[in-house]
């Protein structure tokens, strides 16, 4: 029953200060407000479009910030337009978070309906709770109104409310990421800019009698009063409380300035929001792709759907970038909607040449190691140094066997990510039993305590993961784990496994020569297997797309932020919705069910 009164209040609002706004214009001698209306410059008009367009872009930063806290590894640029599409539509229809979620369901249709109204709603909370805080500070410091403490308060129980839901939420699984500082701060300057710009938008068309100080002021009395109203674009509400605060309630060119905002900051938004809309084909719902390192999906690829393949893409610069050649059946020229992805990372040499056809920018980036399982043999002159490493192992006390429980190696993982910087990520995998045990991992015990381990995409093609190891192994360790694992991809049936890419830019480009030395030991043991080195390339629509996919790219993996939820995307992705819940991936991170691989059974690789 309080669900469907609450359905009547943005109408019955709609109704009562719509009517009360009509009548008020009423009053107003026509021909004045026309009047003043028509000697509004080309200047302010087009300082009041800049400004709004200044504000939505501090509005699209809201949904970021929700996107990042729920782990939805949606690309910054789509999650931003979709925000601001989202809001630039709800304000002006109303049924704020209802017809956001719509929109956003509209924009960002490859998350699950429950996850985008979720989304809508923090959106909402977060907004509101920092508008309170930022008007509570503006009040008090401009002064349109007596100072008191009670709004300081206001404003500090409202952020503080906001931080112990999120906190709450957090712990009960709600929202896989801790809400700290930085976020809490980023939320106000959004907040503070949107509101700064939408002002000014209106100070630009409003008469010269008021100064901005006491107008920014009233417009964030008069937004509160608008959004409480529930009333769509809080019509009514909005213009009488900031005409009263203001003293212009009977002022012609006040009305004609309040006029020409709602034009400029409500209808010409809503109008090309829609536009995009209209033009916004509806993304396909993505399933995991047939790719050898589909894991990663557990990590921070993201699957992308076309209607001529799936894909593996990681974000980015802009849209993200494809991992790997794209599907057979598709050609660069099938990227043309505008949420398609336009860069290809570590593309194979068929697919570069095409793309530097097509006038992409093209550049060198890996080295891939290939070797063929059921032709690899350690008798060869070019595994010298691989035999000498084995026999080093064979002297050792240490034995190897395949794990199907990657929790007993998180002590390795730890203490090598303590000696080497931490762990890098993005294309690169790290440590978490959830995402392992979507892997063959291969472990090296010192009688029962593991010492190293070596984990392996699994499929068609094998691609080796992470290697992690403590101090102090004895030498050959990593040669045999690898070696095993080669063994057991023959015996499998997999006719090519890969040791992964080496970095290897030109030396000519920027820091290429440092890179290359850096990579020079992980190039010497993957050489030891004799693969075939095949080169990577990494391509984009122009240089300077280019050139931030590539900053882009190399900050992500330096610097990986927290590993997503995947109990997040266990309780919204029909393919989980029924997984048990087990160990987290790491501290402060909620947990996906898993299930044991039966067919990867232990089994020893050599007995000491």
């Amino acid at each position: 029953m309080s669900g469907s009164l609450l359905q009547w209040v943005p109408i019955v609002a709609l109704l009562v200060f719509g009517t009360l706004f009509l009548r008020h214009i009423a009053t107003f001698n026509g021909v004045e407000v026309l009047d003043a209306l028509s000697r509004l410059t080309f200047w302010q008009w087009g300082g009041a479009l800049i400004c709004t367009a200044l504000s939505f872009r501090a509005i699209g930063t809201y949904d970021l910030l929700v996107h990042s806290a729920l782990g939805t590894g949606q690309s910054p640029s789509i999650a931003r337009a979709a925000g601001m599409k989202a809001i630039a539509v709800s304000q002006t229809l109303g049924f704020g978070t209802l017809t956001s979620a719509l929109v956003r369901w509209r924009c960002l249709s490859d998350m699950m309906p429950s996850a985008i109204l979720r989304l809508s709603v923090l959106v909402s909370l977060s907004f509101l709770a920092a508008l309170a805080a930022i008007t509570a500070l503006v009040v008090q410091f401009l002064g349109l109104v007596s100072q008191s403490n009670t709004l300081l308060w206001i404003g500090a129980g409202a952020l503080i409310g906001l931080m112990a839901i999120a906190r709450i939420a957090h712990r009960r699984g709600w929202i896989p990421r801790a809400v700290g500082a930085r976020t809490l701060l980023a939320l106000l300057i959004a907040t503070g800019a949107d509101t700064l710009f939408a002002a000014l938008a209106l100070w630009l068309l409003w008469p010269d009698a008021v100064s901005f100080h006491l107008l920014f002021t009233a417009y964030l009395i008069a937004l509160g009063a608008g959004l409480l109203s529930n009333a769509p674009s809080g019509i009514g509400a909005f213009d009488l409380t900031l005409l009263a605060l203001l003293g212009a309630t009977t002022d012609a060119q006040a009305m004609a300035a309040v006029l020409a905002f709602r034009v400029i900051y409500y209808a010409i938004p809503t109008a090309v929001a829609l536009l995009g809309l209209w033009h916004t084909r509806p993304l396909l719902r993505a399933q995991a792709p047939n790719h050898p390192e589909a894991a990663l999906v557990f990590q921070s690829a993201i699957p992308f759907a076309h209607s001529k393949g799936n894909m593996l893409t990681l974000p980015c610069w802009r849209n993200g970038a494809i991992l790997g050649d794209l599907p057979d059946a598709m050609t660069l020229e099938d990227l043309r909607r505008q949420t398609d992805l336009k860069a290809l990372y570590k593309c194979s040499a068929k697919q570069a040449i095409a793309a530097r056809t097509a006038g992409w920018s093209v550049i060198r980036c890996a080295q891939d190691a290939l070797i063929f399982p059921q032709q690899w043999s350690t008798n060869r002159p070019d595994t010298r140094q691989l035999r000498r490493a084995l026999a080093a192992f064979e002297r050792s006390n240490i034995t190897l066997r395949e794990v199907t429980d990657p929790e007993i190696l998180r002590p390795v993982a730890t203490q090598w990510a303590a000696s080497h910087g931490g762990e890098k990520g993005h294309s690169m995998g790290r440590f978490c039993p959830t995402y392992l045990r979507q892997q063959r991992v291969f472990a090296a015990f010192d009688q029962d305590t593991p010492v190293a381990f070596a984990s392996f995409h699994t499929g068609p093609v094998w691609t080796l993961d992470p290697m992690r190891h403590t101090a102090n192994i004895p030498k050959g360790t990593m040669h045999a784990l690898v070696q095993a694992a080669i063994h057991s991809a023959r015996d499998t049936g997999v006719q090519t496994l890969s040791l992964a890419s080496v970095a290897t830019p030109p030396r000519n480009f920027p820091f290429g020569a440092k890179i290359t030395a850096r990579c020079a030991g992980l190039k010497r043991f993957k050489s030891s297997f004799a693969p075939q080195w095949h080169p990577r390339y990494l391509c984009a629509g122009g240089p300077i797309h280019l050139l931030m996919v590539m900053i882009t790219l190399a900050f992500r993996i330096r610097w990986p932020g927290p590993l997503p939820d995947p109990n997040f995307i266990q309780r919204h992705h029909e393919d989980f919705s029924f997984a048990q819940r087990r160990a987290p991936c790491e501290p402060l991170i909620s947990p996906i069910g898993d299930a044991d691989h039966d067919e990867y059974s232990f089994r020893p690789s050599r007995v000491a």
